[in-house]
């Protein structure tokens, strides 16, 4: 096959990740929860900002969150509950085995390099990256909390007792007395 039909397929399979939702705020009966990209979009941007506090490569953080998720393209998103009954790493290794077949060899390459050791802290980069997956989240579930959905305060807690760096834990320790509606709250002009 055209290396440039190989790479369109795989940028239509990386297009799946718009249509899955994250299946534990399903759970929690949320009807239109994120979706696997939504999740992945604000964990890229905590990613660089963890890995620039904790003296971690910025660039390599934010591209292991930007990659991670590519497995779930093929077998989902598996919540803690799912993954009682199946083995999610084995899965997701099995998908990512087969996706890079489909990939020009020096593009699997530099995937592989990326996502490297991700489900152990083998460098700092795949610690502060574990990190803000699990700060986006925390996040996450706050603004669900404000929407009435109190359950989510579980997320919270979870996430709490499951970050290793000093920069994530601090932020998570905030949630609590924050707004997520603050950030524009001083930005509104209003003129007579």
């Amino acid at each position: 096959m055209n290396k440039y039909k190989q790479l369109l397929n795989f940028f239509y399979e990386v297009g799946q990740l718009k249509r899955i939702p994250r299946s534990g705020w399903v759970q929690l009966g949320i009807s239109n929860p994120e979706s696997i990209a939504d999740h992945t979009t604000r964990s890229v941007f905590i990613a660089f900002v963890l890995a620039k506090l904790e003296g971690a490569d910025p660039y390599k953080t934010a591209l292991i969150n930007a990659f991670h998720e590519i497995g779930e393209t093929r077998i989902g998103d598996v919540n803690k509950v799912g993954a009682r009954y199946l083995n999610k790493k084995e899965a997701e290794e099995k998908a990512l085995k087969e996706q890079y077949k489909n990939l020009p060899k020096e593009i699997a390459d530099a995937f592989k390099e990326i996502l490297y050791g991700l489900e152990t802290d083998h460098n700092k980069e795949t610690l502060v990256a574990r990190d803000a997956d699990l700060v986006e989240c925390a996040i996450q579930a706050k603004e669900y909390i404000e929407q009435g959905y109190e359950l989510a305060q579980n997320w919270i807690d979870n996430v709490a007792k499951t970050v290793k760096t000093e920069s994530a834990k601090k932020i998570v320790s905030m949630l609590k007395d924050s707004d997520s509606l603050d950030w524009f709250k001083n930005l509104k002009k209003i003129e007579r």
